[in-house]
């Protein structure tokens, strides 16, 4: 008997937590937008936040938007334990992006100049947060970016087009377009394509065109890319 009990306990406690994965939970600022046909599910999201269309944020990730957050279109954001959160700068994600779980992207940080690293005007002296942070700029996130598992992006980041950082890695300051980088702080170990072929999609700026466009041109997704190839695509 205790066995069928502790069966059917188990039953309801994962359809619980199922249920609770794909809860969202909104407080969101009369700004605020979330585009057609994206999935959302276990997103607790506060503030101003812009998410473009055909989005997928899922599995319980979470955005703390004191600042501007948005996300351009074709953006994956997966959970569990990915958050975003900004305080005194906007942080911007582009399109086409793909980013893993356990990523953490956060504008600002605890002030190391004053006499103590606490929060102690918020916690203490019942006064402004603002003392007690920091930020080095608005982070940027290009088009057509993977960020991989356990990744940390730090404020005043800048990454370009194209760029795929690896898992474990921590970003801060300025990643060229089409580079890969890894460890912490990141630093670039790879370059994905030539300088030529670079200047090609960045002059090209795919992420940009109507989808029908870009369903046009699917044969130039495979294969080998250079700047010859890319001066194939056919618009509209």
């Amino acid at each position: 008997m205790n066995l069928i009990f502790e069966r059917i306990k188990n039953r309801v406690l994962r359809s619980l937590a199922l249920r609770l994965k794909n809860t969202n939970i909104y407080d969101l600022d009369g700004e605020a937008r979330i585009g057609s046909n994206t999935i959302i599910k276990g997103l607790t999201a506060r503030g101003l936040i812009e998410v473009g269309d055909n989005c997928r944020i899922i599995d319980n990730v979470t955005i703390f938007a004191r600042q501007r957050v948005s996300i351009g279109r074709y953006t994956s954001i997966n959970g569990p334990n990915t958050d975003i959160i900004n305080h005194i700068n906007e942080v911007q994600i582009g399109s086409f992006t793909s980013i893993a779980r356990n990523v953490s992207i956060q504008e600002f940080n605890h002030n190391i100049d004053t006499l103590s690293t606490y929060h102690i005007h918020q916690n203490l002296f019942n006064s402004s947060r603002e003392i007690d942070i920091y930020s080095n700029g608005p982070i940027l996130i290009g088009n057509d970016v993977w960020i991989g598992t356990q990744c940390v992006i730090l404020s005043g980041s800048k990454i370009g087009n194209g760029v795929i950082v690896a898992a474990n890695s921590v970003v801060r300051g300025e990643i060229p377009p089409y580079t890969i980088v890894a460890g912490s702080p990141a630093k670039v170990i790879g370059q994905r394509f030539d300088e030529e072929t670079v200047d090609c999609l960045q002059m090209l700026k795919w992420w940009e065109k109507p989808i029908n466009e870009i369903k046009l041109n699917q044969h130039l997704f495979s294969g080998k890319l250079t700047c010859d190839t890319l001066r194939m695509w056919k618009p509209l």
